[in-house]
């Protein structure tokens, strides 16, 4: 557990540093920002080969198989089972070497690097070191075993942006990479649909529809699908996605409780309807370029959609994985709710959000051994064992 925390440590130091200089030279800044990513991609690309089960799934044959590699293009046809824009970055990788740590060093700075990318657009909005903790505690774990679909969420994170500022070609190419990483990405697709009708709707009632929707979501999930497989709508293989009973996965919502409430509670703060309560946010820097209230609507929904699709965890594990898509913005709206807060509140509440982070990090993966990566192993010298690749043709 130790190299996990004190790597964790080590960074979230250098963010905030960075967070700080941002009032005195922006490059400066992005330097720091830039180191705080660094060190946990080094802890990646230095992690033995039995840490994250994909790498034995995935990881490594993909890589071998790209090493011994001709042309890309021949080899981007063959094991179809995997998505191309994986298979281009391992085949690129072993131009250079054929020592898989660097593959996972350039995954790890992929997925890294654009959810820190991502957060810095969100700056003024909530805080980026706090953002940043959330993800190292609450996500680093999966980067480490499901890394196409971790790359495809850290591609899809980064270039919404884009969307709210309305460069939607920019917005479309990063779409299609997401999708060509991993074929969840298409699951994105459907998020500016969903915030241009938050646009158009009532606020109070769109909260209110969520809230009730989620809920049915969660109680009725199992008997509409089987009453949609008995209409004979969907086809018979369908049924293994049916839980017995009532779908609802109780550990995975009990512990998003704590910080999901408070969100709700000061719902109207948090989307920046009321911001005259909270002291003058905006002379604090409340909202960057194309943050509005409806983009806090929209983390909320996210929120809430969580909660629903985690729910599928009942049904079948792997399904779990969908709520990645809509997880992902809780490194948006924890830091967001002790933005939101009285000043002389704010270092309380931040460092009890650190606090039960930590506690959740050691509870899902070491108690409960989520992803097996636990313990770190370290590969010695795996810095240097790197040899240039000749692949035949």
């Amino acid at each position: 557990m130790a190299p996990y925390f004190v790597i964790f440590l080590i960074s979230i130091l250098i963010c905030g540093a960075g967070e700080r200089m941002l009032r005195f030279s922006r490059r400066a800044a992005l330097l720091l920002f830039g180191a705080a990513v660094l060190c946990p991609v080094i802890l990646a690309g230095a992690r033995d080969y039995t840490v994250g089960t994909d790498i034995a799934t995935y990881g490594n044959y993909i890589f071998n198989a790209a090493c011994t590699a001709g042309k890309l293009l021949p080899f981007l046809r063959r094991r179809r089972e995997i998505e191309p824009m994986y298979k281009a970055l391992a085949w690129i990788v072993a131009r250079f070497t054929n020592n898989p740590h660097w593959f996972y060093f350039f995954t790890a700075l992929i997925i890294c690097g654009c959810t820190m990318w991502g957060l810095y657009y969100y700056r003024r909005w909530c805080s980026v070191t706090l953002g940043w903790a959330c993800f190292l505690l609450l996500f680093y774990g999966d980067t480490l075993n499901t890394m196409r679909q971790c790359l495809a969420l850290a591609v899809v994170f980064c270039s919404f942006p884009f969307f709210l500022e309305k460069k939607y070609l920019w917005f479309a190419f990063f779409q299609v990479v997401a999708v060509l990483f991993h074929v969840t990405g298409v699951l994105a697709l459907a998020l500016p649909v969903l915030y241009l009708v938050l646009e158009k709707l009532p606020p109070r009632w769109i909260q209110f529809f969520f809230i009730i929707g989620c809920m049915g979501v969660i109680l009725l999930y199992s008997p509409l699908l089987g009453s949609i497989l008995r209409m004979g709508f969907l086809p018979a293989k369908f049924s293994r996605y049916i839980a017995k009973g009532v779908a609802f996965a109780f550990n995975p919502t009990i512990l998003r409780l704590p910080f999901l409430l408070p969100v709700l509670f000061y719902y109207d703060r948090f989307c920046g309807f009321g911001q005259e309560e909270t002291g003058g946010e905006e002379g604090n820097g409340g909202s960057a370029s194309g943050i509005s209230a409806v983009t806090g609507m929209f983390v909320v929904i996210m929120l809430l959609l969580e909660i629903c699709t985690v729910q599928l965890r009942s049904v079948r594990p792997a399904l779990y994985r969908i709520s990645y898509y809509f997880g992902y913005y809780r490194f948006l709206a924890y830091p967001r709710l002790v933005r939101i807060l009285r000043r002389d509140n704010r270092a309380l509440v931040a460092a009890a959000l650190v606090l039960y982070l930590c506690a959740l990090w050691y509870y899902q993966n070491v108690v409960q051994g989520n992803n097996q990566i636990y313990p770190y192993i370290y590969a010695p010298g795996w810095f240097w064992r790197t040899v240039p690749v000749m692949p035949a043709e």
